[in-house]
């Protein structure tokens, strides 16, 4: 059987991005920048030939995905919606100020300053994603949300995308393996990814950063930098030559 490798991709900048909003299920337009970023992202995929590609169901990551593939010369690639590749979701922080959010949370888990997030440690970024949960649950905002709407916990997170990357695995492997573009979110991708290797640190992916994925067996294991800006990088360099 072919090797499954899984290109894990954040999605590009958008206006929420530049903003310092907070973005999750809710979406904001890709900015001229983040088109950018997209066309460099393709051109440093080329030679590489995708088999299979899928994305979260937002426009950003839908933007991303279609531009990679396009410039890339996989053009004819099919791109399949997911939605359980979202972002996390926000709940009522949704749209807020991403700093103000993050200094109300810290605050929740009894940090005074903001700086304090290094001591979180590798669960950093799912002890953050709980207090939202845990601040929306009792409605802190008064926004008085239906439930299914408010803040995941990070359980939540964790299971949806390994039902969705488990999914995707399974679909290459039944299919002889091959290579599959992934576009989610930031923070989503770090739940997973932590969930993998508990060693890494729990900091933020930049956007069109890419980890490749080798899934076998039904696991998934980490090839090579987490994170990398080496495709983005590689196309931005095949332009100015």
């Amino acid at each position: 059987m072919n090797s499954t490798i899984i290109y894990l991709t954040r999605h590009t900048e958008t206006t929420a991005n530049k903003m310092g909003i907070m973005q999750g299920w809710s979406d904001f337009p890709v900015t001229r920048h983040g088109r950018e970023i997209i066309k460099c992202l393709g051109l440093g995929f080329k030679g590489i030939t995708f088999d299979a590609a899928y994305c979260a169901s937002l426009p950003r990551h839908y933007a991303t995905a279609r531009g990679a593939l396009d410039y890339s010369g996989n053009e004819t690639v099919k791109l399949i919606s997911d939605p359980d590749l979202r972002e996390a979701n926000f709940g009522s922080f949704e749209g807020r100020n991403s700093e103000k959010t993050l200094a109300e949370a810290l605050k929740h888990l009894g940090y005074t300053e903001k700086t304090a997030v290094t001591n979180l440690g590798i669960n950093g970024i799912m002890d953050v994603q709980n207090a939202m949960h845990d601040l929306d649950a009792e409605d802190v905002l008064g926004t008085n949300l239906d439930s299914e709407v408010r803040a995941e916990t990070a359980a939540e997170v964790l299971e949806r995308m390994n039902r969705g990357m488990t999914r995707v695995g399974e679909t290459i492997v039944a299919h002889g393996g091959g290579n599959a573009l992934v576009v989610s979110s930031g923070l989503s991708i770090a739940h997973f990814l932590i969930a993998i290797d508990s060693t890494l640190n729990a900091k933020g992916m930049d956007n069109a950063a890419v980890t490749k994925l080798r899934y076998e067996n039904g696991t998934f294991s980490i090839v090579g930098p987490v994170g990398s800006l080496e495709y983005y990088e590689k196309g931005k360099a095949s332009m100015s030559n």
